[in-house]
């Protein structure tokens, strides 16, 4: 299964990634894809960008590059149990596409599936956040179904991440019980790589074996084509000026 452009990626703003933004627009043109969404840590994560990075993307990035269309983003984290983020809500407003993850520094460590369920849920209800990231991660367990009822009613997508056996260890089978959740209540789907160096941008087997393993149709799942994810995010945050193709 081949993707039209990338939905998680990270450049050397955060400190802890190894390409920058122009040479990530650069493989993704090479791979043919049609856009890239670039979507760096919240300033919560240490060495991350302040907000004002997010404040700026807007203005200093243009929107095409190279033939690549740029999806100006972040990965916000998620700071508490009622769904607090590290971006301010003004720098929320000022990106395209915010996706929300947990962290081990960034979220308290000392919580209950319970706890991290309303978590969720809550975040669900922001209609800023388009998307969850990597929610597989077995160090942050939650009732899966519980939260992804909430995300089909929020209207977000959920990720399935292609890092998450290497970098979350044990988050393969929480990954393909999303996979199939996300099937029965047929919540969007996208394939991400969660990229830290450019070679790695557009590699998605794992997570799209998890997709056809769980018989998720080609049709739900937002990036396979550049239309139906621009369809889909230009109608959650009222963008106007993405290219048509």
């Amino acid at each position: 299964m081949k993707i039209a452009g990338d939905t998680h990626t990270h450049t050397i703003a955060c400190q802890h990634a190894y390409s920058t933004l122009l040479e990530n627009i650069r493989q993704a043109a090479a791979l043919g894809h049609r856009f890239l969404v670039t979507t760096e840590h919240g300033p919560a994560m240490g060495g991350a960008p302040h907000e004002w990075f997010f404040e700026n993307l807007r203005k200093a990035v243009p929107r095409e590059v190279e033939g690549v269309v740029v999806i100006k983003g972040c990965e916000a984290n998620l700071m508490d149990l009622e769904g607090t983020l590290d971006v301010p809500q003004a720098g929320l407003k000022r990106l395209d596409l915010v996706m929300v993850s947990m962290h081990r520094v960034t979220f308290p460590r000392d919580t209950t599936p319970e706890q991290r369920t309303a978590a969720w849920i809550a975040t669900a209800k922001n209609p800023r956040v388009d998307v969850i990231g990597h929610l597989g991660d077995p160090r942050f367990s939650a009732d899966y179904e519980a939260v992804l009822r909430a995300v089909k009613e929020g209207g977000q997508a959920v990720e399935l991440n292609n890092s998450s056996p290497l970098s979350r260890p044990g988050s393969e089978e929480n990954c393909r019980a999303i996979a199939r959740l996300c099937k029965e209540y047929k919540v969007p789907v996208l394939l991400s790589t969660d990229s830290h160096f450019c070679t790695a941008i557009g590699e998605v087997s794992w997570s799209a074996s998890v997709a056809e393993e769980a018989g998720i149709p080609e049709e739900q799942i937002l990036n396979t084509t550049y239309r139906r994810f621009r369809d889909w995010l230009a109608a959650r945050q009222q963008i106007d000026d993405l290219p048509e193709e």
